[in-house]
């Protein structure tokens, strides 16, 4: 039997990716082959249909591990087909690629073809695969050969490499400042065959073999991307930082300052070792404990203060219930209270109000203008100061008296 014709068509093959490795397992990525036709010759070659025959199986010299895969071309063709077609095809396990130009017995010309079978599975044993050309095609369309003229080209398979630690990197966020509260996106770029984990605030979240991870974050923080290389399973680590202009916190320490400038600041417990101060408005929803010196220059809403030194207000102290200072008060502006104010000295009151006009200072009632009041003699028991209405005139009785008499005490009553 002789020798079939060679090709008139000149053939060439890359890969993509390049090199070609063996597969390692069931996740390796696809692969494509870019099967590249031209004509090198001087006169014009027309064809019909071009198959390729991918050896198929597990050995060193197949290609492919099943019979799988797509093709494409422009202005052609390319589709698997099985053996019992027209198209003669050699025995054996192969993936069969038939490629026909859209227009009959087309013209290859000095533009060439470009064919790529992709989405192959690539077998697992290093080694040289050989691919078998048949093509239909002649010079002169008045003359078609009557068997397919043959060409075999060879691709080697080389060994996996073990995957780098840098071959993952440009881990990243979308944004990388974000309001509290906002989605934040996570990418990088790496094998598709390995596990890759996100870690943050103390916790871990596996993605698997996506490239990509989405949460929302209250604060400032970093994430951690871990994954593992290799046979002994070596872990390797990313890190990036995203950044949230208004955090909530669930609790904050400061050895110094903290200085507001802009905006209210609300917290719902505060307590300040040394200077506190407050440019704007600074509101404590519970408790507030200044164990130096407090300092507001604008307006303060305190629900509860305890002071353990002096309280200086220069101007208006709003209080709007208990406020208790343990040393001295001193205000140079305004004291204003929505309720009655004590005032307590060596565990005895000294000083109270009561109700809207009543005021009393070591237990007695203060007198003031509009007061009601009855006047009783100290002399006469049950005598008051009394005025009738006579037949002649309207008077009232005033004895003359010393000053150590006792007729001239009087003790005043409220009504």
């Amino acid at each position: 039997m002789s020798e079939p014709d060679p090709t008139l068509l000149d053939y060439a093959i890359i890969s993509e990716p390049f090199p070609l490795y063996a597969t390692t397992g069931t996740d390796d990525p696809a692969t494509a082959l870019h099967l590249v036709v031209s004509n090198g010759g001087g006169d014009t070659v027309y064809c019909r249909e071009i198959v390729f025959s991918l050896p198929a199986g597990d050995l060193a010299q197949s290609l492919v591990a099943q019979d799988a895969g797509d093709g494409q071309a422009p202005d052609w063709t390319v589709a698997r087909i099985e053996p019992g077609t027209q198209t003669i095809l050699p025995p054996g396990d192969y993936a069969h690629f038939l490629a026909k130009p859209n227009k009959a017995d087309s013209a290859v010309d000095v533009s060439g073809i470009v064919i790529t079978l992709e989405n192959l599975k690539i077998s697992p044993l290093p080694g040289t695969a050989r691919i078998e050309v048949r093509e239909v095609a002649t010079t002169n369309t008045d003359k078609w050969p009557s068997s397919p003229r043959f060409k075999k080209l060879e691709i080697t398979k080389f060994p996996a490499p073990r995957i780098p630690a840098l071959a993952v990197s440009d881990f990243t966020a979308d944004t990388l400042e974000v309001t509290s509260g906002a989605p934040v996106r996570l990418t990088w770029t790496g094998p598709s065959t390995l596990d890759y984990t996100v870690s943050h605030g103390g916790d871990s979240h596996p993605v698997g073999k996506n490239h990509s991870y989405s949460t929302t974050i209250d604060r400032d923080t970093t994430f951690q991307l871990s994954y593992e290389t290799g046979e002994l399973k070596t872990t390797h680590y990313l890190t990036t930082t995203v950044t949230v202009k208004n955090p909530k916190l669930t609790g904050l320490t400061v050895n110094g300052d903290v200085t507001v400038t802009n905006g209210s600041t609300t917290v719902e417990g505060l307590t300040v070792g040394k200077d506190l101060t407050a440019q704007q408005k600074l509101t404590v929803h519970k408790d507030l404990t200044a164990k130096q010196a407090l300092t507001v220059s604008g307006s303060a809403d305190l629900q509860g203060l305890t002071v353990h030194g002096a309280l200086d207000a220069k101007a208006t102290l709003s209080v709007n219930q208990t406020a208790t200072v343990g040393e001295t008060l001193t205000v140079g502006g305004i004291l204003k209270a929505n309720s009655d104010i004590t005032v307590s000295w060596g565990g005895k009151v000294k000083f109270t109000t009561d109700g809207v006009q009543g005021i009393s200072v070591d237990g007695k009632t203060v007198v003031h203008d509009g007061t009601s009041i009855h006047l009783e003699n100290g002399y006469v028991s049950g005598g008051y100061l009394w005025a009738y209405k006579g037949k002649d005139d309207d008077y009232a009785t005033v004895h003359d008296g010393e000053t150590g008499n006792g007729r001239s005490y009087w003790t005043v009553h409220t009504t």
